[in-house]
């Protein structure tokens, strides 16, 4: 005779909203490790398509667990998962007169999230932390993108390959 089938039963799967994303400066290694596997995979376009072999992968983790860089991510750990919808790479630039965060990367599915929910903290996280200005080196469409958030161009930044003299 055959052992009885078990009851199947639905379960609802829901997704976090944009209202359940919370910010977090990631501060220790823990936060690091728990978050990275979805901080890399939001990351990794932007290292492949965006930094032309400036950095890697290895090295952001790097940086940011020795405190050389910063990560805020946008996360939400309601729904027993450690989503990360955003990710923000900085660094702090010591130009002698104007102190500056630079975005290294940013990489994620809600950039809106950032603008309407978390761009102020940014900011004013910056600015309590000495820097009087944010930078980035972007591509022209991301250009376009971020200068809804307040940037301006400044320089146009153009790079030599010596390898192929």
């Amino acid at each position: 005779m055959a052992a009885p089938s078990p009851k199947l039963e639905l379960v609802e799967v829901t997704s976090p909203s944009i209202e359940d994303f919370e910010p977090l400066l990631v501060s220790t290694a823990e936060q690091l490790d728990t978050y990275w596997p979805q901080i890399s995979y939001w990351l990794k376009p932007c290292v492949e398509k965006a930094m032309h072999g400036e950095m890697s992968l290895q090295d952001i983790y790097e940086f940011v667990k020795t405190g050389r860089m910063h990560a805020i991510i946008a996360k939400c750990d309601d729904h027993g998962s450690h989503e990360v919808a955003l990710v923000l790479i900085l660094e702090t630039l010591a130009y002698p007169k104007l102190p500056t965060i630079n975005i290294v990367a940013l990489g994620g599915h809600e950039l809106d999230l950032l603008k309407s929910k978390f761009w102020e903290h940014v900011c004013s996280w910056a600015f309590m932390n000495g820097a009087r200005s944010l930078q980035a080196s972007v591509s022209p469409a991301m250009a376009r993108i971020i200068q809804r958030y307040g940037f301006n161009p400044v320089y146009t930044t153009m790079r030599m390959d010596l390898t192929e003299m």
